[in-house]
């Protein structure tokens, strides 16, 4: 199985496009909402791609998002946020991340963790928190999986907290 991570980029195609069409609005926590057209698609790529630059507006932190493919095939998105600030270490975390729903049951989100905790560790991040909402069971046990450690549930909102040694 060949497994990428491309970064996001103003050069982003139809197989991006379709992705993000695919995961909908809002799912499970994670807040995106899908392009209408190819005008929405660019300014979302753009308004992704600013999100990563190390000077935000206050209450933001710099993010990057990549698209995870395996084969060729895009089959999800993931946000990696070094740094965390209050909200984020209520909800948000140091990542987030959606399975396109064609893909999901298969193990990927077990596996985009893990990617996402690897480009962690490449920013020196040795401790990942990563929230879930509580009735999310595939994606607790894809944090539980890559050795997560539930520290508590609020406001149904797990939190995990993963060694990244």
């Amino acid at each position: 199985m060949k497994v990428e991570m491309k970064k996001i980029s103003a050069q982003d195609g139809m197989d991006v496009y379709n992705f993000l069409c695919d995961i909908g609005e809002g799912e499970n926590g994670f807040i995106m909402t899908p392009p209408k057209n190819e005008e929405d698609f660019k300014n979302l790529l753009n308004k992704y791609i600013k999100d990563s630059e190390k000077n935000q507006p206050s209450g933001r932190v710099p993010q990057d998002i990549f698209w995870m493919y395996v084969n060729d095939e895009i089959v999800g998105i993931i946000k990696i946020r070094p740094i965390l600030n209050e909200n984020l270490l209520i909800n948000g975390g140091n990542m987030g991340y959606s399975i396109s729903p064609k893909y999901r049951g298969k193990g990927y989100g077990k596996l985009i963790v893990k990617k996402g905790l690897e480009i962690l560790k490449s920013k020196d991040t040795m401790e990942a928190l990563v929230t879930v909402h509580d009735d999310n069971i595939p994606s607790r046990k894809s944090v539980e999986s890559n050795n997560g450690v539930l520290q508590d549930i609020n406001n149904n909102i797990c939190r995990y907290w993963i060694r990244n040694y």
